[in-house]
């Protein structure tokens, strides 16, 4: 064999050698155990993208399952709260229109409120929301109830000769929609805000709500003034409202009680007093609560008494005498509490109340 033959047998078993490697590597000089590593990676990678695409999705789809659910609840609140607000405008505003179209007015409230009953039933919310959703089916249907109750004891009341017991049935009816908006409150309102905010959901607000817009139209006060308005004719609940504590009298001394400093008197079982209230309006008021608040040393809880002026007119003084109210001699002060009104639609109370510091001997 010649010199070059072996030299070709050599090179032939060195490109031999070469491919068997290259073979063993893969085709970009890669080892097996590196191209696995490399698929595993790109395998985690694809699983974490897609799954940060599926629960972006997810998330969005949730979203937008909250929106749709509270456009819904805020259709149901916001026709609701018009009723109320009608209900509301008719009580402050009693006038002939309004005692002819009670009756219908009443009925066609109910009816309203009935149809949104049905619709916040009809009203799917999503699971994180279940238990909330329960609490404004509820609120709706309270507002039925009371509205339900309410014609009856508005058209009873207006045939009763007493108006106290009648004001009391149509006051219990105008509480129950107080309950309402405190349950909407306090177990829908209030837990979904705190949900929505716990998944850091800014762009959603839970809907408000509140069927009576002013609590005072519940007081038993309210619906003796309404009452009277009703029966009497056109005279309206409108225009400037508001009584005022005029002065304090003790009886039977005479002594007029001055809120600067403190005032002496005789301690007694039976005490006395005249206040007496101006009305400061331009309506004539019917039936103002005029009630005293006595704290004496060592007795925690206030004695009150309550009485009411029939009926005065604007600019005019009326004296209403108290009695009933016990004080034992003392050398520490005790605090009467003087409160006249208020009455509906009155807007300004600071002058409402007065409160004396008293040394009883």
């Amino acid at each position: 064999m010649s010199f070059f033959e072996d030299d070709e047998e050599q090179q032939l078993e060195e490109v031999t050698e070469a491919r068997s490697r290259t073979r063993k590597r893969g085709p970009s000089g890669q080892s097996p155990l590196v191209r696995v590593l490399l698929i595993l990676v790109a395998v985690i990678v694809l699983v974490l993208i897609t799954s940060l695409g599926i629960k972006s999705c997810l998330n969005k789809k949730k979203v937008n399952e909250y929106r749709e659910y509270f456009d819904q609840v805020g259709t149901v609140v916001t026709e609701s709260d018009a009723i109320g607000k009608e209900l509301s405008d008719m009580m402050q505003k009693p006038d002939e229109n309004v005692r002819q179209a009670l009756e219908g007015k009443l009925a066609e409230f109910q009816q309203k409120q009935d149809q949104l009953v049905e619709q916040a039933k009809a009203i799917k919310p999503p699971d994180e929301f279940k238990q909330e959703n329960e609490w404004f089916v509820a609120s709706m249907q309270v507002r039925s109830r009371g509205l339900n109750g309410l014609q009856p004891a508005m058209l009873n009341a207006i045939e009763a000769t007493d108006n106290q017991i009648g004001a009391a049935q149509v006051s219990h009816e105008m509480l129950i929609f107080l309950s309402s908006d405190v349950i909407y409150d306090e177990f829908f309102y209030r837990p979904g805000q705190e949900k929505l905010k716990e998944e850091d959901i800014t762009d959603i607000k839970v809907p408000q709500s509140k069927f009576l817009a002013d609590p005072a139209l519940a007081s038993q006060q309210s619906a003796v003034t309404i009452l009277e308005r009703l029966k009497g004719g056109t005279e309206q609940v409108s225009g400037l409202h508001g009584v005022a504590i005029s002065s304090v009298k003790a009886s039977p001394s005479g002594m007029t009680l001055s809120t600067d400093g403190e005032n002496s008197l005789k301690a007694s079982d039976s005490l006395t007093f005249e206040v007496e209230v101006e009305n400061q309006g331009e309506a004539t008021e019917n039936d103002v609560l005029v009630s005293l608040s006595l704290t004496s040393p060592g007795q925690p809880t206030p004695q009150k008494v309550d009485g009411y002026i029939d009926t005065i007119a604007p600019g005019e003084f009326k004296t209403i005498e108290l009695t009933g109210l016990a004080a034992e001699a003392s050398n520490q002060p005790a605090l009467l509490r003087v409160e006249a009104g208020p009455v509906p639609g009155e807007a300004n109370t600071q002058n409402n109340t007065g409160e004396f510091t008293i040394i009883f001997s």
